[in-house]
């Protein structure tokens, strides 16, 4: 039978290339091969990708205006006289961040001392004394840090000076703390 049907093709060869399928037989086939007649729809925008495309360029105008103008906090704050002079003084940066760290906490911690200074005045003039020593022995060497060669050791003792500053402002608030406790104590006992 194939000899036959092929024997047959052979024979209608010039018929079969010289008549094309109609119409229907086309769609018939599309639709057993379930293709259908589907048209495809173009791409359309819709709300979603309007705003996707929206909240990409308004972040991306944020990213851009930070990146290029590179806005410092530290520079809004207003730095006093000592620490523009300090930093002038000190150039390394790695340095001066870490004084400028170490004078900021002090500062808060002064102030929360202060507030000591109507309660127990004579106790806030000791802890006083006592800073102030530490912070004229800064005071030395600073003035000594500009002539002398060895920048590096005299910022590093700078530094520790600092701290130990901030460690006895935080020694003496505890203790501040403790004599408050124990006098709500007593109040309390005695009542």
């Amino acid at each position: 039978m194939s000899d036959r049907l092929k024997q047959f093709i052979d024979n209608n060869r010039n018929d079969f290339d010289a008549a094309a399928p109609g119409p229907k037989v086309l769609q018939q086939l599309k639709k057993q091969l379930g293709q259908g007649n589907v048209a495809k729809k173009p791409f359309q925008f819709g709300f979603m990708h309007w705003a996707a495309m929206i909240t990409g360029v308004i972040i991306l105008s944020i990213v851009l205006y930070y990146s290029t103008n590179k806005v410092n906090v530290r520079e809004t704050v207003k730095e006093t006289p000592q620490q523009i002079e300090e930093k002038a003084i000190v150039a390394d940066p790695v340095y001066a961040n870490q004084i400028d760290h170490y004078q900021e906490l002090i500062g808060l911690q002064r102030t929360e001392l202060q507030k000591v200074e109507k309660e127990q005045p004579e106790l806030y003039r000791q802890f006083a004394s006592d800073i102030n020593q530490l912070d004229s022995a800064y005071r030395v060497l600073k003035t000594t840090l500009t002539n002398n060669p060895n920048r590096e050791m005299l910022l590093e003792a700078m530094i520790s000076n600092l701290q130990l500053q901030s460690d006895l402002l935080n020694r003496q608030l505890l203790i501040i703390k403790e004599i408050k406790q124990k006098s709500k104590a007593h109040e309390k006992s005695s009542v």
